[in-house]
């Protein structure tokens, strides 16, 4: 018999499910049992809690005027619900006014003492309790001399407020017997016995079925995976029958099938992965050409403000030198976009008056723009603003733009951008739900290309996604305007037919509120006579750092090593009032030099200026006692304003 048990999986597998039923079914059973016990207790104790609460409601006359005619029918009435074996009510000296009992229900000395007992933890507490024997409950409540509750209706809720006024001027008992109780708990029993005996029997049935259709074929089955295995490969084999046997066929072929696809979605997987490196690689890189760039752009804002303070106000020359300061602001802006896209970091929104920005966008693309292609532009807005990151509009404004002029690289065409106010309503809304009545900006982007399919419009907006040739595009510039549409709120919609164009309509909603512009700054900055310690890596940034802190009258050592500028300090750590220091520098970072510099002396003032690093931000800054924290480029009005606060705390 062992032997058999052993050697045959068919009744080895049956005796072990049917174990396995025989547990579950039992178990189920118990929790079962156990659960509707609680529950029909706990059902017969909230219907008691329920009638005390009702007769010490309905006898509060009867009690105070001590009327047995009063007290008949609220009495009567709990005494007829089932289960009830005896109502009384007591005044508040515990004489009894009205009982109504069954014969069988009898009051012994024993009791009377107890009852004492009770009445007196009533007049305490004035809060109803029941008590429980084996063979019934008494549920106690006091009378009180105003109604407990907020209306009669609060009776019947299980959560209703009590509130707890008036006086104790009697009690009510209830007994209910725990018979019925048996019964239906005897019954419930034998149901689910009944029940499980049931479940255990089909259960059994049908692991004996499941079982037997499996070990007919799988010996068959297993021959075909040896050979299949012999192989090497995954291969389908042959169905012949309908039977058992074809259809384990049929499922191993659909489990080659689905092999074949997991092989295809590894590799899928890890085409992403390397992907997503790259992106993550570029985002790195990002991050080192921001750095470089902003040592590049301070050396160029530097040089052209101190350029500006030996021109004449009015002049050509100073017009050009203030057109170098726009660009170079743009292309600060950039390299926000930059570190953006390789590292999180928050956007900077504030009102503006989008037609500003989008000319400016205008104004660089039409240069770029090949001559087969005619501009058009409608700029038509009011005085309404958007609350955004300008250098994000600049950013939807050129992809759209781009894209345009992508569909009509061959044959040329029109562009056209508008932008104009317009006025969502409630029937608009339905065209478009990602919108909510008000007023918005339409930003309008229109081209005579080659145009879009339905299937390519519904996935242009997913990352990654492009039509263009390996090497013209990453498909990631209509997911960003979808991103930054979004998270302003708005909404983008496109309309597009193959040789017939496309048009972009972008919906940004305004506010009222006044545009923000760059402060003028009618008055000099301020300057000071302190002496200076300056260091930064950069020969030119050096150079331009110190002349522009000397046109402000600090007197300045300038260093390009950060070794060198600590070995200055320890010669003469009181010649300085002030350290500024780059942030990424050989041998020793801005973060060390400071460190050391405030461990000789802890009362200089640091200022630490960085283009970028993760390894440093404005918090851990200040959580090291580092003054004040500075983005590159330098502007010279920023730092003058910067040393006069840090210097005069």
């Amino acid at each position: 018999m062992l032997r058999i048990f052993h050697e045959k999986f068919g009744i080895r597998a049956f005796a072990i499910f049917a174990i396995l039923i025989f547990v579950i079914s039992s178990s189920f059973t118990l929790f079962f049992i156990c659960q509707q016990r609680k529950s029909l207790t706990d059902t017969q104790i909230k219907k008691g809690k329920l009638l005390a609460g009702i007769l010490a409601y309905s006898s509060r006359l009867g009690v105070f005027s001590e009327n047995e005619e009063m007290l008949s029918d609220p009495v009567e009435g709990v005494f007829q619900n089932e289960g009830v074996l005896e109502v009384s009510v007591f005044n508040l000296t515990g004489e009894l006014l009205k009982s109504q009992k069954r014969s069988d229900v009898r009051t012994t000395k024993e009791d009377e003492e107890v009852r004492n007992r009770i009445f007196e933890k009533l007049r305490e507490t004035a809060s109803p309790f029941y008590l429980e024997d084996k063979t019934r409950w008494e549920f106690w409540s006091p009378v009180m001399s105003a109604s407990p509750y907020l209306s009669e209706e609060s009776l019947f809720f299980e959560e209703a407020p009590v509130q707890r006024k008036g006086r104790v001027i009697g009690f009510v008992k209830i007994t209910l017997d725990k018979k019925m109780l048996d019964k239906r708990l005897h019954s419930l029993l034998f149901k689910s016995i009944m029940m499980a005996i049931i479940f255990f029997v089909l259960g059994s049935a049908a692991i004996y079925l499941l079982v037997k259709g499996i070990t007919r074929p799988l010996n068959r089955l297993t021959e075909g995976v040896k050979s299949l295995g012999k192989k090497g490969s995954v291969e389908k084999i042959p169905v012949e029958t309908e039977d058992e046997i074809g259809k384990l066929a049929e499922a191993f072929n659909k489990m080659a099938e689905s092999l074949k696809r997991r092989e295809a979605e590894k590799e899928q997987l890890e085409r992403q992965l390397r992907h997503a490196q790259k992106m993550e690689a570029i985002g790195t890189l990002a991050g080192g050409i921001a750095h470089d760039f902003n040592n590049i752009l301070g050396a160029i804002v530097g040089y052209t403000e101190l350029a500006m303070l030996d021109v004449p106000a009015g002049t050509t020359l100073q017009r050009d030198l203030e057109g170098v300061m726009k660009a170079t602001n743009r292309a600060k802006d950039l390299v926000q976009q930059i570190l953006t896209f390789s590292r999180d970091t928050k956007q900077e929104r504030k009102p503006v008056q989008l037609s500003l920005i989008v000319k400016e966008a205008l104004k660089m693309l039409r240069s770029s723009l090949p001559t087969t292609i005619e501009f058009h532009q409608n700029i038509k807005t009011g005085s309404a603003t958007v609350l955004c990151d300008p250098t994000q509009i600049y950013q939807v404004v050129m992809n759209l733009c781009a894209n345009a002029a992508y569909a009509m690289r061959d044959k040329g065409g029109e562009l056209t951008v508008s932008l104009i106010d317009v006025d969502i309503d409630s029937e608009a809304v339905m065209q478009n739900p990602e919108l909510t009545p008000g007023q918005y900006q339409r930003l309008t982007v229109s081209d005579t290309g080659s145009g879009m399919d339905r299937a390519t419009m519904e996935r242009i907006f997913d990352p990654f996604f492009t039509t263009k040739a390996p090497g013209e595009g990453s498909g990631m510039g209509l997911a960003v305007v979808h991103g930054i549409v979004k998270s302003l709120n708005g909404a983008i919609t496109v309309d597009s037919e193959p040789g017939k164009g496309t048009t972009f309509q972008v919906f940004f909603p305004t506010i009222q509120s006044e545009a923000a512009s760059e402060p003028e700054h009618f008055a000099p900055p301020p300057v000071g006579n302190e002496r200076v310690l300056f260091v930064d890596d950069e020969a030119a940034l050096a150079a331009v750092g110190q002349e522009m802190l000397e046109s402000l009258g600090y007197d300045v050592v300038a260093r390009t090593s950060s070794i060198e500028a600590l070995k200055t300090f320890q010669m003469q750590p009181d010649r300085f009032d002030l350290v500024i220091t780059d942030m990424t520098m050989s041998n020793m970072t801005g973060a060390d030099l400071a460190r050391e510099i405030m461990r000789i002396r802890p009362d200089v003032p640091v200022i630490l200026c960085t283009g970028f690093s993760e390894a440093i931000s404005e918090e851990k800054a200040k959580a090291m006692g580092i003054r004040a924290f500075v983005m590159k480029p330098v502007v010279r009005r920023e730092i003058a304003e910067v040393i006069r606060r840090v210097l005069d705390a």
